[in-house]
């Protein structure tokens, strides 16, 4: 009988993210978070698999005129971003976080209705174009040790949310200015689905939706109203040719689940267990039984000794136990003195769970 070949890193984790059972657990972490070290290269041979991203369409702007510039104020880095429509001017200032590289805004293009009117303008006078290449390119870099997604804008709520006005403001439009804040979503929601046509058309299998949902801010009626039916229209048009998508929920799970549960969405990725979550992986998997959960290791964890961090993942684990559909993860930024210690950890509690030599 011919000897099988074990399944290198990349089977291993599309296997599992297919809904079917690998021979180990998958171990990954977002690939630009890792230091280029020989630590890093140590723990990619043990089986760490990266997960990168890269867009798969370019935008462009018709009849406006954007802007982006980077400059050093006070000492931080800014970037300063101008949007001119005629119907308006739109300007955003963020910051740079020093210690991460994270991009935290600090004035957002939407401050009040007066700047819906360009927005709008901004949204409807915006297309978008295939742009395959930069993810050919990266996969091929890849190769077999993880994989590429094509990444496409988060659901159009949480692109209002997170990039364009904040959650106050986005209170406000919901309760507030109803019409003209949908008008702007019906705006995204063409953006969105081109997006994922694009996608579909893409050689990525998997594609990212980076949403960011969480219970806290989106209780299930906004959910029920603004999220499930963009799921409902756009995951059929990606499992119609042959992909699937990743959505990222790393907040609040617990008010959701049912919600979730009703979506047709296979993998839940960037989940963050307890205690810093509010759902434990094995409630979430006996809630959701079509789905894959992908937990996000916690950072606070990265700071705790060796030894508690061995003993968290073992118990993570153990929760996740038994029957797949599970991918230990880490999908937030950390410090970097720390991934030696940290992952070695992990990775320890992974071959000790699965009976291998370390």
């Amino acid at each position: 009988m011919a000897q099988v070949e074990p399944m290198n890193l990349r089977e291993n984790l599309m296997t599992v993210l297919r809904g079917g059972t690998s021979e180990r657990i998958p171990w990954n972490v977002y690939g630009w978070l890792v230091p280029p070290t020989e630590a890093a290269r140590r723990l990619h041979a043990k089986g760490l698999s990266y997960m990168n991203t890269r867009r798969i369409y370019r935008e462009i702007f018709h009849e406006v005129t954007y802007a982006r510039e980077e400059r050093v104020v006070d000492g931080e880095r800014r970037i300063f971003t101008k949007i001119e429509t005629p119907r308006g001017t739109l300007t955003q200032d963020a910051v740079v976080e020093r210690g991460y590289g994270s991009t935290w805004i600090r004035k957002h293009f939407i401050t009040s209705i007066a700047d819906y009117p360009a927005a709008e303008f901004f949204f409807r006078h915006t297309t978008f174009e295939p742009d395959f290449e930069p993810w050919r390119q990266a996969d091929a870099e890849l190769g077999d040790g993880g994989f590429v997604i094509g990444e496409v804008m988060p659901v159009p709520i949480m692109t209002l949310m997170v990039s364009w006005m904040g959650v106050e403001t986005m209170v406000e439009g919901i309760y507030d200015h109803t019409g003209d804040f949908e008008a702007l979503l019906d705006a995204l929601d063409a953006h969105y689905d081109r997006q994922n046509e694009l996608a579909a058309e893409s050689p990525a299998e998997v594609i990212w939706w980076g949403d960011n949902v969480t219970g806290s801010i989106i209780s299930p009626r906004l959910f029920e109203r603004y999220v499930a039916p963009v799921y409902a229209r756009s995951l059929p048009v990606l499992k119609s040719a042959g992909k699937f998508p990743i959505a990222h929920y790393d907040g609040s799970n617990r008010p959701l689940v049912k919600n979730l549960a009703r979506t047709g969405l296979p993998v839940i990725e960037a989940f963050t267990p307890p205690p810093w979550g509010d759902l434990s992986v094995s409630e979430a998997k006996a809630a959701w039984p079509d789905k894959v959960v992908c937990v996000n290791f916690p950072g606070a964890l990265f700071v705790e000794p060796y030894e508690r961090i061995y003993n968290y993942t073992l118990e993570l684990l153990q929760d996740a136990a038994p029957g797949g559909r599970f991918v230990l993860g880490c999908t937030e930024d950390f410090p970097q003195e720390q991934f030696e210690k940290t992952f070695s950890a992990m990775g320890q509690a992974l071959a000790e769970y699965e009976g291998r030599a370390w």
